[in-house]
């Protein structure tokens, strides 16, 4: 049980080692892409995502929402444990099965015959999914930051190496496959050593009943995520083609890195402190403040510069081919920037039980992007990215739900996403009104993409310490906790 007299201290642990270790994970993550962008051909990037449109299920349904409620009941047992780790297995089962069936009507559901192989092979990946709910789980719920740490590199240097070794034999799109399936397996093998967690063969039929309501509300909210996320890929795959939706998906995986390097991790750090502070209001209110501020702070400039360096950098990340990416990667960059920075919405809902709200937002949410996406679609994927992007300032509403759930308002909006709003709307004009200039006196996109950075970052710091001291010294209060933070 995480106790809050020294949560404090666990929250500014995790969070630190989790922002240490995104730079490495980013890194890897991007560079790993760039490298098989060169060896791999758009339209092989179309199929695994026509493909993972439907085995993204495991990861966010493989356990029934079963792992946040390990998380967030106060106290739990052997017994719940086992239960749930054999419910989360038997959902697993039943989802590969569900996929390997459809997987025959994958032609006439994406227009081609190829996703139908791919989703023979990597329906495995469900089942991977229900080993190891529990044991994430108590990952969290513990708070081991530095465990799940090393986990993650672990795995993303298992999936990228064997994707980048397949595709340079010449696999092609199988290349992909073998790197997913690779980083689920190891995900798997190195949680169960690091959790020594053996379920034993018994099932409480009454717990599972009585977690039915939240569970479902967990499933649901996952279910819409899942559309809201993926409406786009299976509408643009069967329309335009994978060729185009390589374009799209590369696009949106490039700026998923944003959340899900910055804000998701930092989501897991908040979702169990969070909890842990349900009796004290005050205490609550104050640390909600002071996360979304440096989530701000962060994630804001983060999407807006790519928006604004899109020109440089697609030709010298993914080469030349991919140079229709442009557009796509510029409105996804604003959007991970709504998105990301209003993520601390998340942990809130789940932590204060009302995961059942949350579903409600989602739906209005999914509505709004599938009609957006409809509309747009005759026009081409460079409208369908605007048309997603303008559709994610409606997670503005959700954040403004989450946080009045511990009675704050919209003065508290606008109190930690204003200035960094404002500080990074004048880094992405100022980047836009010096590219004619850095063009004409530097050799390259390379140095161009150099220069534009260092000097985004640069009026950024500047207009944002202008706006706002409060920030710097969020930062700086930040440092000094890092540096002399106990062991954990």
């Amino acid at each position: 049980m995480l106790h809050p007299g020294n949560l404090g201290n666990r929250v500014v642990n995790g969070a630190g080692f989790t922002m240490l270790g995104i730079a490495l994970r980013t890194l890897l993550t991007i560079g790993s892409m760039a490298i098989l962008a060169r060896l791999l051909t758009p339209a092989d990037f179309g199929y695994i995502a026509m493909a993972t449109t439907v085995t993204e299920l495991a990861a966010l349904f493989g356990s029934f929402g079963f792992s946040n409620i390990l998380i967030q009941r106060k106290v739990i047992n052997r017994l719940q444990m086992d239960t749930l780790f054999w419910a989360g297995l038997l959902v697993g089962l039943v989802l590969t099965t569900v996929v390997f069936l459809l997987s025959f009507f994958a032609e006439w559901l994406f227009g081609d015959p190829i996703t139908g192989d791919l989703l023979r092979v990597l329906c495995l990946s469900f089942l991977f999914g229900g080993l190891t709910a529990v044991h994430s789980a108590i990952i969290a719920r513990m708070m081991w930051f530095r465990l799940e740490f090393w986990i993650q590199i672990g795995v993303i240097l298992c999936r990228s190496l064997v994707a980048i070794a397949f595709a340079y034999q010449g696999f092609g799109v199988w290349s992909l496959v073998a790197g997913a399936l690779a980083g689920v397996a190891s995900s798997v093998l190195l949680e169960l050593i690091a959790v020594p967690f053996l379920p034993r063969f018994r099932f409480h039929s009454d717990y599972l009943a009585s977690t039915w309501r939240t569970s479902s509300a967990y499933f649901g909210s996952s279910m819409l995520y899942y559309i809201s996320m993926n409406a786009d890929v299976m509408l643009i795959g069967r329309q335009l083609g994978a060729s185009a939706l390589g374009y799209y998906q590369n696009a949106r995986s490039l700026t998923d890195e944003v959340r899900g390097r910055l804000a998701m991790p930092l989501q897991r750090v908040l979702f169990p402190a969070f909890s842990a502070l349900q009796a004290d209001q005050q205490r609550l209110q104050r640390s909600v403040i002071h996360s979304g501020r440096l989530l701000a702070a962060v994630i804001v400039p983060v999407g807006f510069g790519i928006s604004a360096v899109a020109d440089e950098l697609v030709p010298v990340l993914y080469g030349s081919q991919w140079l229709d990416m442009i557009p796509v990667l510029s409105m996804f960059g604003l959007s991970a920037a709504v998105r990301g920075s209003t993520a601390i919405a998340s942990p809130l809902f789940n932590s204060r039980d009302r995961v059942g709200l949350s579903f409600r937002y989602s739906l209005v949410g999914m509505f709004i992007t599938v009609v957006a996406i409809v509309v747009s679609l005759p026009y081409g994927i460079s409208v369908v990215s605007a048309a997603v992007a303008l559709t994610s300032l409606y997670s503005l509403v959700g954040f403004r739900a989450g946080i009045g759930l511990i009675g704050l308002g919209v003065r508290h909006v606008m109190l930690i996403l204003g200035p960094p709003t404002v500080a990074a709307t004048i880094m992405w004009l100022t980047i836009w009104a010096i590219r004619p200039y850095a063009v004409d006196w530097l050799a390259g996109p390379a140095l161009v993409l150099a220069a534009h950075v260092l000097f985004g970052v640069f009026v950024y710091a500047v207009a944002l310490h202008t706006a706002s001291r409060q920030y710097f010294n969020d930062f700086v209060d930040l440092g000094k906790r890092l540096l002399k933070r106990p062991r954990s």
